[in-house]
């Protein structure tokens, strides 16, 4: 029989709640608090800081900056539409020690998943056990489970960071939209798309940066996104 891993979680009125995480599985744990936060201290190596995932009031911790780029990923995927970090703590049911996964994200299709981060620190401590109580968590609670394979210093990753601050829901504009997908129907040069399309340059840079992030229009994101060079096209081609 497979051990019983546990969940512990707060309650929407903020009760700290513990249950098989068999039973967790209908809990939108990505609307909850968090269970743990980490320490603040003076010389502490890895910075904390806060992700604001878009069409989200709540932010989402981030323990290191590597936390920070995994949750980068997550606001990327058009799988997810929510995420947040730390509202559960995991651990068999006969050990006092839990594991807090770093964020729980909810796919548009409904399911759950988890990501979390192998760092070398975890590496030396024993990741192999919290990789099996990983698996056996996902499995009883039908989550996926992902661990974020660390830095990324690919082009890629390098325009998602770069254009990760357009990805707000305020940029969107459906008449600028309309006159941008016309304009870049065939590819040319983001800029000079932007100066074709006779709309006021500033707000249209963002509003054409924010289709971009949302892969309404088109990049190469395996080479370096320049803005004068880059070439944009739009999805729906010539009409």
């Amino acid at each position: 029989m497979a051990e019983v891993v546990w969940a512990q979680f707060l309650s929407p009125a903020g009760r700290l709640l513990k249950r098989p995480v068999s039973q967790v599985r209908q809990e939108r744990l990505e609307e909850r608090a968090e269970v743990w936060r980490p320490n603040r201290y003076r010389g502490r190596q890895a910075i904390a800081t806060w992700w604001r995932p878009a069409g989200q009031a709540r932010h989402a911790g981030c323990a290191t900056l590597g936390a920070l780029e995994a949750a980068l990923s997550l606001e990327f995927d058009p799988q997810v539409v929510s995420f947040t970090s730390w509202p559960v703590r995991l651990g068999w049911a006969d050990s006092a020690e839990g594991y807090v996964p770093d964020f729980f994200a909810r796919l548009a299709d409904g399911r759950a998943r988890l990501l979390v981060r192998q760092t070398p620190e975890r590496a030396a401590g024993g990741w192999e056990e919290t990789s099996r109580l990983l698996d056996a968590a996902g499995e009883q609670a039908g989550w996926e489970v992902r661990v974020h394979p660390g830095a990324d210093d690919t082009a890629a990753a390098v325009n998602r960071q770069r254009l990760a601050r357009y990805r707000h829901t305020r940029l969107a504009d459906a008449d600028t939209a309309r006159v941008l997908h016309q304009v870049f129907a065939r590819p040319r040069p983001f800029t000079d798309g932007v100066k074709a399309s006779a709309l006021p340059e500033l707000a249209t840079v963002a509003r054409a940066l924010h289709l971009v992030w949302m892969r309404e229009l088109l990049i190469d994101w395996s080479t370096p996104f320049v803005p004068a060079r880059s070439l944009v096209w739009s999805p729906q081609g010539v009409r």
